[in-house]
């Protein structure tokens, strides 16, 4: 019986006749699994490139205001937001005035500016940002921009892909003027 399961065993082992169509049931859905993850990691990494992107022009643009700011301009700023990351909804923005007291050794939030889910920062929010802040002088300013977007995989994997808020971070200094001036007119 043993020797009989053995030969048996072997026979099909050494068998070279078969059926392509066997074999593609057997690989394809694996192939087009693997396929369809590299695809949703792949929109997912470049979704988020954008996200940092936009953030990052944002924070130039206003760096180079020279005039006050107003909300017109805050809107048009998260309008180019979900231009530039593609994002019709699910996207928001806060801008925020960021002061060194070199004296007392500490930030100060002179204006905080929202869009969307955001809450606007105060001075005591900084203390948990400190680390992500820059070294300054004394009465130094920092145009502090954070966006976050909403991510919808274009294919759902389970463990590979979800939805998800990309959020993002980032300074710049004024560059023509002391400072950016907020105007509530």
């Amino acid at each position: 019986m043993l020797n009989a399961i053995r030969t048996l065993c072997s026979r099909f082992a050494r068998d070279e006749r078969g059926s392509i169509a066997v074999e593609a049931a057997i690989w394809l859905p694996t192939v087009l699994a693997i396929m369809a993850g590299i695809y949703s990691l792949h929109d997912m990494q470049r979704h988020k490139s954008l996200n940092i992107k936009a953030a990052y022009t944002i924070s130039d643009a206003i760096s180079r205001q020279t005039d006050p700011i107003d909300n017109a301009y805050l809107t048009g700023m998260n309008n180019l937001l979900g231009y530039l990351t593609h994002s019709a909804s699910g996207h928001s923005l806060r801008v925020t005035l960021v002061r060194y007291n070199g004296k007392k050794k500490k930030y100060v939030a002179e204006w905080s500016k929202t869009r969307g889910s955001f809450g606007a920062l105060k001075t005591r929010d900084l203390t948990s940002m400190y680390s992500k802040l820059p070294t300054m002088l004394h009465n130094e300013r920092v145009i502090v921009v954070e966006t976050e977007t909403d991510y919808q995989p274009p294919i759902k994997i389970p463990g590979v892909s979800t939805s998800d808020l990309f959020y993002n971070y980032g300074f710049t200094r004024p560059r023509f003027a002391p400072k950016v001036v907020w105007s509530n007119g």
